[in-house]
């Protein structure tokens, strides 16, 4: 029973992903899906007859949604109609791992074409039941993939703040120079390729080639911020997510590093991303609202370092992540079904 996922984003080289599609193998061989197929993320399906080929042996498609269908853009299009051809075909497919955030009528419509329709928090949810689809909430995939780590298991003694980047380059500087203030380390979720171009890249990766260029000061500070960055990122996701589970605090602005702080009990504070996204996984995850907060200083960074979490943090946190392992399982099991029926 082949099985093709669509949107395989290990090839972002970003460890949230990584950590995403690792959950997915695992949860698709543990309920006896074991011959799986991968289609890259970016890579056009349309009018390729590796694609086709691919579906022809399929018994179920998964579309891994991530952070990619928002706001009418063409890449989350292109999955909504790599799911709408899939079942013209006759093949059972799913929508998992996603987040929504306004798109339009006609986005909505495709979701109809779905056997299986899944958002990673409430509020994309919503927007998407008024297609009148039914839709779960099954959290984001990288926390089962985490608390069924036998190494996650973090009671460690935490020690200083770390600070990620965030995809708005702005933001990311705002964030290095936060860093600066407060001393604290940087952390990078993403890193480069291994060959000799993959630094030149993880740099390029950072600016806007159209705007940038035209102003030379800060073209600088996004350059050295992201070779900041590049010297301190690491290609073992487990690594990456041992730096997460030592700290006191993590200060954020991406979204896979505030699942993978969560899922190890990590302090976190965020600005927000390119969407609403972390504030959505904070609302579940019953966390207060101000670690979510617009502006971040060095004093909401000293503030939060000293509070930790909450008793009722502590609380709800625990049993987000239980609900999200039991949801996950459970999806698995169902996708199962649908591969065999």
């Amino acid at each position: 029973m082949t099985v093709v996922v669509i949107n395989d984003t290990r090839v972002d080289r970003h460890h949230g992903c990584n950590s995403v599609m690792t959950a997915v193998v695992s949860l698709l061989a543990s309920n006896g899906l074991k011959s799986v197929r991968f289609w890259p993320a970016h890579l056009e399906w349309q009018d390729d007859a590796r694609f086709d080929a691919a579906l022809a042996a399929a018994r179920l498609v998964v579309i891994n949604g991530e952070g990619t269908i928002h706001h009418n853009r063409l890449a989350g299009r292109r999955l909504l109609e790599a799911g709408t051809y899939a079942k013209a075909a006759g093949i059972p497919v799913a929508l998992i791992n996603t987040g929504w955030e306004d798109n339009g009528p006609d986005f909505l419509a495709m979701l109809n074409h779905f056997d299986l329709v899944a958002a990673r928090d409430s509020r994309s949810a919503e927007q998407m039941a008024l297609s009148g689809a039914r839709v779960r909430v099954v959290p984001d995939l990288s926390l089962w993939h985490v608390n069924n780590q036998t190494s996650a298991k973090y009671l460690h003694p935490r020690a200083g703040i770390g600070f990620t980047d965030n995809v708005n380059r702005f933001k990311m500087l705002e964030l290095m120079r936060l860093r600066r203030t407060c001393q604290g380390k940087s952390l990078s979720i993403c890193y480069s390729k291994k060959n000799p171009s993959g630094w030149a890249q993880f740099l390029r990766d950072g600016i806007s080639v159209r705007e940038d260029l035209t102003q030379p000061a800060l073209l600088a500070a996004l350059l050295r911020a992201r070779h900041e960055l590049w010297q301190r990122s690491t290609h073992d996701t487990n690594a990456f997510i041992d730096q997460v589970a030592n700290l006191e605090l993590l200060v954020s602005g991406r979204f896979h590093a505030c699942t993978l702080a969560l899922a190890t009990g990590t302090p976190i504070i965020a600005n927000s991303s390119n969407t609403g996204k972390i504030a959505a996984l904070f609302h579940d995850a019953g966390i207060e609202e101000w670690r979510g907060a617009l502006h971040l200083d060095a004093e909401v960074v000293s503030e939060a370092r000293a509070r930790g979490w909450s008793a009722s943090e502590r609380d709800n946190l625990r049993a987000y992540l239980s609900s999200a392992t039991q949801a996950s399982e459970a999806m698995f099991s169902d996708l199962s079904n649908l591969a065999t029926r």
